[in-house]
């Protein structure tokens, strides 16, 4: 009895935990494998590439979400025929197989019409929307590959593909947007010209989600079918506001949608940085916002093509002492981009400008991702450090 009852308490310590072992790993392996726990679909992942041209094999900085990439233009030095941002659209282009839709301010990018012709010929049904007033279809000869006049206009009609123009006098249809089989899009900054591809600096966003898609598709139906441009337009974004694999999305039309002062909330609120690079930029709400931030200690700096640089918003913010420059490109700085406090980026085909805001035909998105605004923050600082400083004695302050 007393051997027996000596070994009693140790049997049954044994089993209890035993039993507490088989629970605890039974818990553990429940929550590794619950549903609820496991990571969501569609979170980031390393984008291919930043930058195709010259730097096609350079590693992108951060990780995008996998709905989208991004690429800027290398014009430096210019005029890569065969190595520009167009090479990222082509391969979609011919593989196209039911629809392309391109609405483009300027379009005479040789590679890019041929393509389109091409496309037709095999029965794909491609549309284009071009501001036949005051954008470019000509391709001038000394920048032509065959040393003659490019005239796209002319040979898509040839090849019985439907334009419609949007050119008005009250305003711009300055849109930059492909979408192919309603199952991609590429939008941005970036005309499909000869000089937004090779001379310019620009920014390109190639974007697989079907809601943002269809966003863009109905804009693009409303140009195309309806025929109504700028203040004429009456639809409003499908889905302004989404939620793209964990990622907040904003996206806007102007002149319906009041884009500017959605602009000016965004600087307002900043609380450690505004970085922009920016075409033309002479909205006087902006600036002041941009003003009132570095009153506050938000760091504010930027960078605007040298043919504006002398006008609109560069000499309040040059004069009010925020670090503001020219920039260095020969030809043309073509982006429309703010980013605020590393985690936002806003871009688009949108000038701050108030005819932007009030009568052209431009887009917006805005993303809230520290991975995209990493991306975006990397080309900022590219642009800065090449762009120029004038001295004071230079810019007239108002």
């Amino acid at each position: 009895m007393t051997k027996r009852s000596s070994k009693q308490p140790i049997t049954i310590a044994g089993v209890v935990l035993a039993i507490m072992l088989i629970c605890i790993s039974s818990l553990i392996n429940q929550f590794l494998s619950d549903p609820e726990v496991t990571p969501v679909a569609g979170e980031p992942t390393l984008a291919s590439t930043a930058r195709p041209a010259t730097q096609q094999n350079t590693p992108a900085v951060g990780s995008l979400p996998a709905w989208l990439k991004v690429y800027f233009t290398d014009p430096n030095p210019p005029d890569q025929v065969d190595n520009g941002i167009d090479q990222v659209v082509l391969p979609w282009i011919a593989d196209a197989s039911e629809t392309i839709d391109i609405a483009s301010f300027d379009l005479n990018l040789p590679s890019v019409v041929d393509a389109l012709v091409s496309a037709a010929k095999r029965g794909v049904v491609v549309r284009v929307v071009v501001d036949g007033e005051n954008g470019n279809q000509v391709l001038k000869a000394s920048d032509s590959p065959t040393g003659k006049d490019y005239d796209a206009a002319k040979l898509l009609k040839a090849a019985k593909i439907k334009i419609v123009d949007g050119g008005r006098s009250n305003g711009l249809m300055h849109n930059k947007m492909l979408i192919i089989d309603g199952k991609v899009l590429f939008m941005g900054s970036w005309n499909f010209s000869y000089n937004d591809t090779f001379r310019n600096n620009n920014n390109l966003l190639q974007i697989t989600d079907p809601n943002l898609i269809a966003n863009y598709q109905a804009k693009f139906d409303e140009m195309f079918v309806d025929k109504l441009f700028g203040t004429h337009a009456e639809a409003t974004v499908l889905q302004p506001a989404l939620k793209i694999g964990g990622v907040a999305v904003e996206n806007y039309f102007s002149p319906r949608d009041e884009v500017m002062a959605k602009l000016v909330d965004y600087v307002s609120a900043a609380q450690q940085s505004v970085h922009f690079i920016i075409f033309t930029y002479t909205h006087k709400d902006l600036a002041a916002a941009m003003q009132e931030r570095a009153e506050a200690g938000v760091e504010v700096s930027g960078v605007i093509e040298n043919r504006g640089a002398s006008q609109g918003a560069f000499p309040a913010l040059f004069c009010a002492k925020l670090p503001v420059k020219e920039d260095g490109n020969k030809y043309t700085m073509h982006h429309k981009v703010i980013i605020i406090d590393g985690k936002t980026v806003i871009t688009g085909s949108f000038n701050f400008t108030v005819s932007a805001d009030e009568a052209n035909d431009d887009n917006v998105l805005v993303i809230h991702s520290p991975a995209v605004a990493a991306v975006y923050e990397q080309e900022y600082q590219k642009m800065y450090t090449e762009a120029n400083t004038p001295a004071a004695s230079e810019v007239e302050c108002p």
